[in-house]
């Protein structure tokens, strides 16, 4: 059994506009003051450059909540640390469904204390 290498420590980049070429490892957080529309259990969102080199972006919140439908985002669980998160579960951007491309990015692994694994 093998496990998922450090893909290094992130850095928070609060800019409005990331370059293209904005490096793996890259996030930031926005806390959503008023809430996000139809997620009650998210407090805010997360962008990051993932270990593929694409954008993601997650829901955020006190703790982790599952798809309402499935047409629905899930909430992950945040900490609260804005420079070295932690999202519990790991995060699963399915790339295909079904035979199916989706606009997942294919990256499975996890956010820890700021370091992707």
């Amino acid at each position: 059994m093998t496990t998922n290498p450090d893909h290094g420590n992130m850095s928070r980049d609060d800019r409005d506009e990331w370059p293209a070429n904005e490096p793996v490892g890259s996030f930031d957080i926005e806390i959503a003051r008023r809430g996000i529309e139809g997620y009650q259990a998210a407090s805010g969102h997360m962008l990051f450059v993932c270990p593929n080199g694409k954008r993601c972006g997650v829901l955020i919140g006190p703790s982790p909540a599952t798809r309402e439908h499935p047409d629905a985002a899930c909430v992950w669980g945040w900490d609260g640390n804005m420079e070295r998160p932690t999202l519990t579960p790991s995060i699963n951007c399915i790339a295909e469904k079904d035979g199916k491309p989706t606009s997942g990015c294919g990256w499975h692994g996890s956010i820890t204390n700021g370091v992707m694994r």
